[in-house]
């Protein structure tokens, strides 16, 4: 037990567990996605997949409790790691002009900002669409939640819309780098398929980025 404490606290085991709940999170990000897309198709299907998911109290609680652990662990150990590396190297790095490969980019060096922006889109969003008021609706007289009707209402404010897609941007970013920084830590990337790792990884974020942000440009100048 007291190995496995000190290899967990060590730069490598931080690493790792970084690598694991952010790589954990973007899988619920592409599932989150496909699903919100549902709107754009049918109001009704996305408020019965909504209802389906939230009616299981048992999956909710548990999934609510598992990316809350999931987002916390990977901030702590974010903060975590940052303090280490500091330490290790007090005298910042002089900024040097990227390359196609180098993980070395204005967001790379600024993943704490970009990660406190991000966690207050997060805490927004919960608060408008988890705990914000309920609109009601019924099919087949089934009573639910109206959450289509709480996502076209939010993207019909324009600021909305633009901070949503800064906040979605920046997320990207974050992963775009924490993805290849993942692939490292996990001893996955190797040089022969490292072009590789980055087209994936780039093909990943820029689908999720461009599923999250059709929706409220779609819905602002289109309607659904």
């Amino acid at each position: 037990m007291g190995q496995c404490c000190r290899f967990f606290n060590s730069s490598i085991g931080l690493k790792i567990t970084m690598a694991l709940t952010g790589m954990l999170l973007c899988g619920f990000l592409l599932i989150h996605m496909l699903g919100n897309l549902l709107i754009l198709f049918s109001p009704e299907a996305y408020n019965l997949y909504s209802f389906n998911l939230t009616s299981n109290k048992i999956f909710l609680y548990t999934a609510e409790v598992g990316l809350l652990g999931l987002t916390l662990l990977h901030i702590l150990v974010a903060i975590k790691l940052s303090i280490h590396n500091r330490r290790s190297r007090p005298e910042r790095y002089q900024y040097k002009k990227n390359t196609s490969l180098s993980r070395r980019s204005w967001y790379s060096s600024n993943m704490i900002i970009t990660g406190g922006i991000i966690l207050y889109f997060i805490v927004t969003h919960l608060l408008e669409f988890r705990f914000g008021e309920e609109i009601m609706t019924e099919q087949k007289s089934v009573p639910m939640r109206d959450i289509a009707a709480s996502v076209i209402g939010e993207f019909q404010d324009l600021e909305d819309v633009i901070f949503y897609i800064v906040a979605i941007t920046l997320l990207m970013l974050h992963i775009l780098h924490g993805l290849r920084s993942a692939f490292a830590s996990l001893g996955l990337e190797y040089p022969r398929y490292e072009k590789s790792f980055h087209v994936l990884s780039r093909l990943f974020v820029f689908g999720v980025s461009a599923g999250f942000i059709v929706i409220p440009i779609w819905i602002y100048f289109v309607g659904v």
